[in-house]
C-alpha cells in the first residue's frame, strides 16, 4: 500500500431507480480486488486491484439513529473508511502536511455519502473536523498561549465548472461544519 496516495473504491447499494428497473449487481469485492462481471455473457470478468476495495451494497443494518452498521464481515461502514482514509488525513496534518482527499465517479455514485455522509453516517470530513478542532481544543486547553490555524476547502469539478462548496453565496454550507466554533483570538467557521 501506498504512502502518499491511497486508492478505494466502493460499491453502494443500488438506489430506488435502479430497483425499479431491475437493475443487476455486476460487481464483486475479494480483499482488495474488485471485480467485474459482464451481465449477459460468461467472458472473463475483469479484475482491478486498489488499496481498499468497500463492499456497502448490502450486509449492514441500520440501528436507532439510523447508523448502518454490518450485519455481515463484507460489509464497509463509515467509520471502516475513516479508519482507513481519514485517520491518515488526521496523521499527517498533525506532522503539518497539507492533505486532500479526492472523490471521483459519476453523479450518484456515492462520492458524497463517503466524503460527507449524512445523519448519523458522517463521511471522512465531518469526523476529521471534528477529531482535528477537539485535539486543537484540547491543546489549547493544556497550552493557552499556542495558536493552531487550519484552512479547509471543498471544492466541486463539474462539466468543468469549479464550485466553492463552503462559499455561502454560491451553496449552502453544510450543517456540521457551522458547529466549529473560534476558541482563540484566531477563530474557525
Amino acid at each position: 500500500m501506498s504512502e502518499n496516495i491511497k486508492v478505494a473504491v466502493r460499491v453502494r447499494p443500488f438506489n430506488q431507480r435502479e430497483k425499479d428497473r431491475g437493475a443487476k449487481l455486476v460487481v464483486q469485492m475479494e480483499g482488495d480486488t474488485t471485480i467485474i462481471k459482464h451481465p449477459k455473457n460468461e467472458c472473463e470478468p475483469k479484475k482491478f486491484s486498489f488499496d481498499f476495495s468497500y463492499w456497502s451494497h448490502d450486509g449492514y443494518k441500520e440501528d436507532e439513529t439510523g447508523y448502518m452498521y454490518p450485519d455481515s464481515p463484507q460489509y464497509c461502514d463509515q467509520e471502516r473508511v475513516f479508519k482507513d482514509l481519514g485517520e491518515g488525513v488526521l496523521t499527517n496534518a498533525w506532522k503539518g502536511y497539507n492533505c486532500s482527499l479526492f472523490a471521483y465517479g459519476q453523479t450518484g455514485s456515492g462520492k458524497s455519502y463517503s466524503i460527507v455522509g449524512y445523519g448519523a453516517n458522517r463521511g471522512v470530513i465531518p469526523v476529521v473536523c471534528q477529531k482535528l478542532f477537539s485535539k486543537i481544543s484540547e491543546k489549547v486547553t493544556a497550552n493557552p498561549k499556542d495558536e493552531y490555524e487550519v484552512t479547509l476547502a471543498m471544492i466541486e469539478i463539474y462539466n468543468e465548472q469549479v464550485r466553492d462548496l463552503l462559499n455561502a453565496e454560491t451553496m449552502k454550507i453544510k450543517r456540521w461544519f457551522k458547529r466549529f466554533v473560534s476558541t482563540q483570538k484566531k477563530g474557525f467557521i
